[in-house]
């Protein structure tokens, strides 16, 4: 009987002492569930951030390919639009250009009218004119030798109307634009030498017309169009006088003093 209860107190110990193990590792497991369950949210919250990382580099690298898109784009049309000024100042240019020619023409017009008009007031001698060619030539340059302008215009008109191509032609109008020039009349001028350049490209007095050219512009205060008419013959003739001179007349039109050159538009 004292062995049973022996026995039995022997058992009721190594229970207790099972239990406490147990319940030791039961609490051991609980604490290591627990840590568990914080590290698999910490991975399921890093796995959002990188899902949410991943999302916002492809929306980067979207955006920036739309924005290279975008640019080549606007690029594309920044050179259309480039191109399209371009044109617009080569058109403008164009239409100074013809502006200008027109603005010598009707002012050469001008010229001619007035004249005629101050002829029929003081109502001179009439003119004879020759009808030989040659000797219309020689009285041309009785004329111009005598300095004697309005003679020189009248027998000059009637030979370049006559003889526009001849050979003589060209050294007429020469004499005729300077003529002009001396007697104030800058847009006369023009029309003659203008009318030399052109039915006469190769004329022996080119450069006088160009240099002449450069004047009459400077009277009428277009120093753009002086400077070009000047350069022309400056390059075209440097190795002569006249190129030196139409160099010395650009050197006196980059510095112009007030009142020489027009205001020029905006």
């Amino acid at each position: 009987m004292r062995r049973a209860l022996i026995l039995a107190a022997a058992l009721a110990t190594g229970c207790i002492a099972q239990k406490r193990e147990v319940d030791g590792v039961s609490a051991r497991v609980a604490e290591d569930r627990k840590v568990i369950d914080a590290q698999a949210r910490q991975i399921a919250k890093l796995e959002q951030d990188v899902i949410a990382t991943q999302n916002r580099l492809d929306n980067a690298l979207r955006a920036s390919a739309d924005t290279g898109s975008d640019l080549v784009s606007e690029k594309r049309r920044i050179n259309e639009i480039a191109g399209r000024l371009d044109e617009l100042d080569h058109g403008l240019g164009e239409v100074k250009r013809d502006v200008g020619t027109s603005r010598t023409e009707v002012g050469a017009r001008l010229d001619e009218l007035k004249r005629a008009i101050d002829a029929q007031a003081t109502k001179p001698a009439p003119v004879v004119i020759p009808e030989d060619k040659s000797e219309l030539f020689t009285a041309i340059e009785a004329a111009r030798a005598a300095k004697d302008g309005t003679l020189l215009r009248t027998l000059g008109r009637e030979y370049t109307g006559r003889y526009p191509f001849d050979e003589k032609a060209d050294d007429v109008l020469y004499y005729l634009g300077w003529a002009e020039l001396a007697d104030g009349h800058p847009s006369a001028a023009l029309g003659d030498f203008n009318r030399l350049l052109k039915s006469h490209p190769k004329s022996n007095v080119m450069a006088q017309a160009l240099f002449g050219m450069g004047e009459a512009y400077s009277l009428l205060r277009d120093c753009d169009s002086a400077k070009l008419a000047f350069s022309a013959c400056q390059s075209r003739f440097a190795k002569e006088k006249i190129g030196q001179e139409a160099q010395a007349k650009l050197a006196a039109l980059a510095k112009p003093a007030a009142g020489v050159c027009a205001p020029q538009g905006p």
